[in-house]
This record gives structure tokens, C-alpha cells and sequence, in this order.
């Protein structure tokens, strides 16, 4: 499958040859109160076995979910970006919220605070690595999507591994996704995006689990420099600030360690690099140059704004 071709709704393209793709992004994991009830029980008191009767309603839930995405789509080249939403807006926070998960679960809200304490404890910061670290839970999420797509009678799909960070975290995703395609029948491509300079030391050991590398430039220099998606200050006294233009000093130098990782450990991924940095004309003769497949629009711009592709031969 052409992954580029998979995301043009992304992009609003216009072009007619580009039409025939769409990307869901998951951010929704828990679209009404039984869906976050469920997780935050499962989040709290994790499911010993996978016949846990949470697991299996969370996973009818979350195929309804997708099947409301996945209905219209069913004809067209089909990537779905996993969530990638901070958890802290998983677990209760108000005295409402407590009382209605300590209903929920029939335990006392003396223990649900200390379970609360104990999972900040284990997960400090709270990321979607908590719920891929929550093996049946995820695999309960992941069955739904699934479980959609096979009702829907998709036969093909892409899934985007949104800002990995660990290559356990990679792998541990790869293996779930191979199951259930074979389970499925479904033919299924995973990418994996790249948006944190810690993940680009490694992006060759990504590469292994993967079948097309996505970097997120716009997350990647936001964190390089620790600066704000909107705040316009040029408070680093840069000559060119690299938040306005392609950054071929910072960013370039990163990119070319990934880049040569990623094709030493996997020659045949396709590399693609996203945002709105790299869609400048410096960012595209950089990409060229370097020999990335493809540029693609920013993630965070794709619902809001009209943006182009470009793709190298």
C-alpha cells in the first residue's frame, strides 16, 4: 500500500487523483461515560485474565466507536492514527468523579485514592504508554478497530504509531497489530511517528518494526528548543528563528543521524517527514536532498487548514 497516498485526507487535497485516501485519527478513545468509566477501572485495577467482562464491553464499545469513523470508508486506502492523548485526563480529579468511579467499581473512595496515588507513582508522566503498558487493555482496544474494519469489509489498512518514544513500546505494538491482522485477515502497514529528539537516537532500532518512518518535524523542534507551539517570542536571540523556517542546523543535523540509522537497519522503509516546517521551500529542497520519500502536512494541522504534498522521486 502507499502509505503517502493513505493520508491525503490529511491534507484536503484537491487534486482528483488524490481522493481516494483517508486518514481516522483515534483521539476519541472514550467518546461517552461508559467508554471512560470502563478505562479508568481498567487503568486502576488492571484485568488478571482476558476474560475479564470490562475487557470485553470496552471492545464492543470501541467497535462502535470506529464503526461510525470506518462506515464511508470502506472503498478507500485507510490509515489509522492511534491515540496519542496525555492520561491524565483518564483518571478522576473531582470529588464527582471519585464517587462516580467508586459506584462504578463498588470499592471505597478511600481505596480508589490510593490506587489513583499508586498508578501517578508507576506512570509520572501519564502517557499513552500507559495504556500500551496495560497489555489486555490495549489489545481490547485494538480488537475494536478491528472488529470494525472487518464489519466494514476492509480488507487494507495503515497504522500510525503516534509519537513513540521506547522501542519496547514500538515492538510490543507491532506484535499486537501482526495478530490481529492475521486474525482478521486484514493486510495492515504500520508507520511510526517520530516527533522526540530522544527517539531519533534510536530510530534505526524503530525501523525495525515498521514499514514506513514518519517524522514529526514541527513536535521535534518544539522540543529542541522548548518552545511552546504558540508562543512567537524569539527568546533564543537566533539570527533566523528556526520556529518560522526549516532549521537545517538543529534540525537538519538530527534528521541526518535518524536517516542514516533508519536506512543501515531497514533500506526498504519509506521515510516521510511531517509539518509545517518542512513544507517551506528550504524544508523541501533539504528533504530532497537527503532523500526522504515524501512531505507530508503537520498532524496538528490536518482538520484545520488546506496544505500541499510533495513527493521526491
Amino acid at each position: 500500500m502507499n502509505y503517502v497516498a493513505s493520508i491525503n485526507a490529511y491534507e484536503n487535497l484537491s487534486a482528483p487523483e488524490n481522493t481516494n485516501g483517508v486518514m481516522l485519527n483515534g483521539e476519541a478513545i472514550a467518546e461517552n461515560n461508559t467508554q471512560r468509566l470502563l478505562i479508568q477501572s481498567l487503568l486502576l485495577s488492571e484485568p488478571e485474565t482476558p476474560d475479564d467482562p470490562r475487557l470485553k464491553q470496552l471492545q464492543e464499545c470501541q467497535t462502535a466507536s470506529w464503526l461510525n469513523k470506518l462506515k464511508n470508508n470502506s472503498q478507500k486506502q485507510l490509515c489509522v492514527r492511534l491515540p496519542d492523548g496525555p492520561m491524565e485526563t483518564f483518571l478522576p480529579s473531582l470529588a464527582s468523579d471519585f464517587d462516580q468511579l467508586s459506584e462504578f467499581m463498588g470499592c471505597t473512595d478511600e481505596w480508589l485514592h490510593e490506587r489513583v496515588k499508586a498508578v501517578w507513582c508507576k506512570h509520572p508522566d501519564l502517557s499513552y504508554y500507559m495504556i500500551i503498558s496495560n497489555e489486555m487493555l490495549f489489545a481490547s482496544m485494538l480488537r475494536g478497530l478491528f472488529d470494525a474494519a472487518q464489519t466494514c469489509g476492509i480488507e487494507k489498512m495503515s497504522i500510525l504509531l503516534p509519537l513513540v518514544n521506547r522501542c519496547r513500546e514500538a515492538q510490543q505494538q507491532h506484535l499486537f497489530i501482526a495478530q490481529c491482522a492475521i486474525d482478521y485477515d486484514i493486510i495492515c502497514d504500520v508507520g511510526i511517528e517520530i516527533a522526540t529528539p530522544r527517539a531519533i537516537y534510536f530510530a534505526g532500532d524503530l525501523a525495525k518494526f515498521a514499514d514506513v518512518i514518519v517524522f514529526q518535524v514541527d513536535e521535534l523542534c518544539w522540543l529542541l528548543y522548548g518552545k511552546a507551539q504558540n508562543n512567537g517570542r524569539n527568546q533564543y536571540g537566533f539570527h533566523e528563528t528556526p520556529f518560522n523556517e526549516f532549521d537545517d542546523i538543529g534540525i537538519g543535523t538530527l534528521l541526518g543521524v535518524a536517516l542514516t540509522q533508519v536506512r543501515r537497519s531497514n533500506p526498504e522503509v519509506r521515510i516521510c517527514a511531517s509539518g509545517k516546517y518542512v513544507l517551506t521551500e528550504k524544508g523541501l529542497q533539504f528533504c530532497k536532498e537527503l532523500g526522504i520519500n515524501s512531505v507530508i502536512a503537520s498532524p496538528q494541522l490536518y482538520s484545520h487548514t488546506q496544505e500541499h504534498k510533495e513527493e521526491f522521486d
